[in-house]
């Protein structure tokens, strides 16, 4: 995703963040009267080690509020998006109004600290893995709305992103087999008329099942909790020229480099955007 539409999405997510937050008017800043129009500057530093993500999600802020409020703007960073950032340095220096410093604040932080959390994530998972020409992918396990900014967290994070949703790539999964009448055979002979296998991802949770599938030779194979034991077995199996082996289920920070050296191409985790702990990020304007 480029760094136009990127733009739109964040512009959208700041304008329901600021709505949320702002009600009908910062009651509190309001009570300082012509003060909040002064000329101002913060800057906003690190309070621990991380990687830093947000940098859009910030600027679109700052620029929502300053759009309804007027006066001038200006955000200088020190920091990139990807960047290592350690406790106590500086990221940026912001220069607007009191009144627009103050209500931008707790959204633009609310942003940088979520996702600077996904990026350390990501990049401590990277560092595990082993083998570098395994990649390491985000999942659809993300909270709503926040989709395009978590995955594009997990790529700063030197993360690769999954597919985005249901509409741009088929992979079928346990669930889409419903129908216990027919064979998983026949399931895949009924799939095989109505798309090419070259085009599709298809999750397995047994080597019978894995047997029967790569006679169809499919772009993608998912092995689903399978043991280590299990995922030597079937890459094996698998003609890795023709089709690629991804693994997913019971991997963690603690175990993943015992995975990464296995014969695979790929490792999905939910984790990456699913359990998130946020940097600690603080905004001081100066007396």
């Amino acid at each position: 995703m480029n760094k136009t539409n990127l733009k739109k999405i964040a512009m959208k997510d700041v304008a329901i963040s600021i709505s949320e937050d702002l009600g009908n008017g910062d009651i509190t800043t309001n009570l300082l009267g012509k003060d909040k129009n002064n000329p101002s500057t913060a800057f906003v530093r690190s309070n621990e080690d991380a990687i830093f993500c947000g940098r859009i999600w910030f600027d679109s802020t700052f620029k929502y509020v300053q759009k309804k409020y007027g006066g001038t703007l200006k955000i200088t960073w020190l920091k990139n998006d990807g960047d290592k950032i350690k406790a106590g340095q500086k990221i940026c220096r912001i220069d607007a109004p009191l009144r627009t410093i103050l209500i931008s604040e707790r959204t633009a932080l609310n942003f940088i600290q979520f996702l600077s959390g996904i990026s350390s994530k990501t990049r401590l998972y990277t560092e595990k893995i082993k083998s570098k020409k395994v990649k390491l992918l985000d999942t659809r396990k993300t909270i709503p709305g926040l989709r395009a900014s978590q995955k594009y967290a997990v790529k700063c994070g030197g993360g690769f992103n999954h597919r985005h949703g249901l509409y741009d790539q088929v992979l079928i999964k346990e669930n889409h087999i419903t129908n216990k009448l027919i064979s998983y055979e026949d399931f895949l002979k009924k799939i095989n008329k109505k798309i090419s296998f070259r085009e599709v991802s298809i999750e397995v949770e047994t080597l019978e099942e894995l047997k029967i599938l790569i006679q169809y030779k499919p772009k993608n194979v998912l092995l689903d909790n399978f043991s280590l034991l299990n995922i030597k077995k079937a890459s094996k199996i698998i003609n890795k020229n023709i089709t690629s082996i991804e693994i997913s289920g019971n991997i963690n920070i603690k175990n993943i480099d015992k995975y990464s050296c296995l014969d695979i191409d790929f490792i999905s985790i939910g984790d990456l955007t699913k359990n998130i702990r946020s940097i600690d990020l603080s905004m001081l304007i100066e007396k």
